[in-house]
């Protein structure tokens, strides 16, 4: 009996890691804490056996990099160390998971993190709602959607507005892969159809570019995937109410995803003065000072000293002062690796890449979602916050060590 009340706590406790879209950074960590504790309780009532391989080692090589970086540079920023626990905790938490974490709590963990995501957009429209009247939904200002802006700037607490657009798109790339490889039941079409439409919505409500043209990649290349198991007769007709629907949910949110993508062609170029500057000239301004820094990166890089590098070369080079008011990093993770911990943090990086593609080749949606998220680092430092690495590393561990008996 204490057995299987121990169980059913346990098999809660791994549904509740899906919880984190509508969770502070604080409640989520405290919830993987409890995962982990009762998770060494379980091994030890069992008494299971499982050494530590060189897999471990090697799936967890991002925590390592920092935890020894901290410590032979003397640096002891442990709260950078802390930040990047999750690169540890989760590969450990499922490889030592009871059996019965299986495919089943997998299917059902990922249905939870759909809900709790599609709950969290209706919370947010909700909100918005109580301060602000329905005609303002659509309103643009300064480039931004006014919503994003005021949900980011406003809510009970903060997501990055790229970070829960990548939610949004990993939401979609789930349901749409079940959808055109026929995984979803009858019964659980209808509920898969409205999570797409509703993701597709909210994505380009939300207006992030890179993750509006992940979205497109993410439709051509799963489509391209349906061509290559059923033919192009069953890719066209699965394309054509794809590209309709598309163009119908665009249109409420055209004049936001134009002006996001006009910035681009009108301000990319003109410099930043006073309190003259954009997402699009400061990305130019923070690409520009990335380069330098990269050129001139010492053995280890720079540590905690980057942030102040990279603030002396916008004070150098820009006649404004925006740096104080934003912090803002070198927006790309692989950049940002050889400038705080030298060449030596990318080449462990990419042989942990290599590592971690061989053991999820196996699941076609992994793999969709690993590179959704390696090319998001290309525009933004993904893995310098809580919420992107707890969404990389819990994919990815799921799908790593809980594969289905069938993959696609």
């Amino acid at each position: 009996m204490k057995n299987n009340w121990l169980e059913k706590v346990i098999k809660l406790s791994f549904l509740g890691l899906a919880l984190f879209p509508l969770l502070k950074e604080n409640i989520n960590s405290i919830l993987i804490i409890i995962c982990a504790l009762l998770t060494l309780v379980s091994n030890i009532k069992t008494k299971k056996k499982q050494k530590i391989d060189s897999k471990f080692w090697v799936l967890t090589i991002p925590f390592w990099m920092y935890f020894l970086h901290e410590l032979l540079t003397l640096d002891n920023n442990f709260d950078r160390v802390l930040l990047n626990l999750p690169f540890l905790i989760f590969p450990l938490l499922f490889a030592f998971r009871p059996s019965y974490i299986d495919s089943d709590i997998k299917k059902k963990s990922l249905y939870i993190f759909q809900t709790s995501l599609l709950l969290q957009c209706f919370i947010y429209v909700l909100f918005f709602l109580f301060h602000h009247s329905i005609d303002k939904f659509f309103l643009v200002h300064n480039s931004i959607p006014f919503f994003r802006e005021f949900v980011s700037e406003n809510y009970l607490f903060t997501i990055h507005p790229t970070y829960f657009s990548s939610f949004l798109l990993i939401s979609f790339t789930i349901s749409f892969f079940s959808l055109i490889t026929s995984t979803t039941t009858n019964n659980n079409k209808i509920a898969t159809t409205i999570n797409i439409l509703a993701m597709v919505f909210f994505i380009f409500l939300f207006s992030s570019r890179m993750i509006i043209l992940l979205l497109l990649l993410t439709i051509f290349s799963n489509i391209v995937y349906l061509i290559s198991k059923k033919g192009l007769k069953r890719g066209v007709l699965f394309l054509l109410p794809t590209v309709i629907l598309l163009a119908i949910l665009i249109y409420p949110a055209k004049k936001g995803i134009g002006e996001r993508f006009k910035e681009i062609k009108t301000e990319i170029n003109k410099p930043i003065v006073g309190d003259y500057y954009n997402s699009s000239n400061t990305r130019i301004a923070i690409l520009k000072c990335s380069l330098t820094l990269l050129k001139e990166t010492p053995l280890f890089g720079y540590g905690d000293k980057l942030q102040e590098k990279l603030n002396d070369c916008y004070k150098q080079n820009n006649d404004s002062n925006f740096y104080l008011k934003q912090t803002f990093n070198t927006h790309n993770y692989y950049i940002n690796l050889v400038t705080y911990g030298g060449w030596f943090f990318l080449l462990l990086f990419i042989i942990y890449l290599f590592y971690t593609f061989i053991k999820i080749k196996h699941s076609v949606l992994g793999l969709f979602l690993l590179f959704q998220i390696l090319a998001i680092n290309l525009t933004e430092n993904y893995f310098s916050r809580h919420y992107g690495i707890v969404i990389y590393v819990y994919l990815i561990a799921m799908f790593i060590f809980i594969k289905e008996r069938k993959e696609v």
